[in-house]
Formats: structure tokens, C-alpha cells, sequence
């Protein structure tokens, strides 16, 4: 089953068009740089001029903020799932059968 990208975009925002007058169009990032940098931002990734842009734009965006709340949320749960070491014997077994 295929979900088209029109559908995801306006699941998660992307759609979301500011006029000229809103403050997100006055020198601060836009939705699209919010969305296309959301992953570094989160890892702390960007540099402190992305993130003083990005931060004041979830301040004021009633259409990012939750969006982003909800990423930066899922984020925190995947951190949280136990890892686990593989064994150097299942490694070994892997490279044999991928003929490494």
C-alpha cells in the first residue's frame, strides 16, 4: 500500500504556505528549512545560527510546533529502546554468507 507525498506533507505541515506578513518570512527559518533540518537540530547538528533561526520559528509557528514537538518526542522513545551487542560469531557468520 502507497501513501502519496502530498498526504504525508499535509499529515506533517509541509503544505502549510506563510503569507509575507507572518513572521516566519522575517529573517527567521522557514518551514521548510525547519523541516528539512529537523533531524540535526535534534542531534545538535547545526550550527548556532541555524539553531537561533529554527528556535525562533517553532516559537511563533502554530503549524511546525507540534509537528517538531512530535519528531523531538519519537526521537527520545528511539533513544530509549535497549541496544544490544551483535556476537562476533553472528558477525562472522553474516560476512561468510555475504562472501566478504
Amino acid at each position: 500500500m502507497s501513501v502519496s507525498a502530498s498526504w504525508i506533507d499535509k499529515l506533517i505541515g509541509r503544505d502549510v504556505q506563510h503569507s509575507p506578513d507572518d513572521p516566519c518570512a522575517e529573517g527567521m527559518a522557514d518551514c521548510d528549512e525547519v523541516h528539512d533540518n529537523a533531524s540535526d537540530f535534534i542531534d545538535g547538528e547545526v550550527s548556532p545560527r541555524l539553531t537561533t533561526r529554527i528556535r525562533h520559528h517553532l516559537g511563533l509557528c502554530a503549524d511546525c510546533d507540534p509537528w517538531f514537538t512530535s519528531l523531538a518526542q519519537t526521537v527520545g522513545l528511539l533513544r530509549k529502546v535497549p541496544q544490544h551487542k551483535v556476537p562476533d560469531s553472528l558477525k562472522v557468520k553474516i560476512s561468510k554468507i555475504a562472501g566478504e
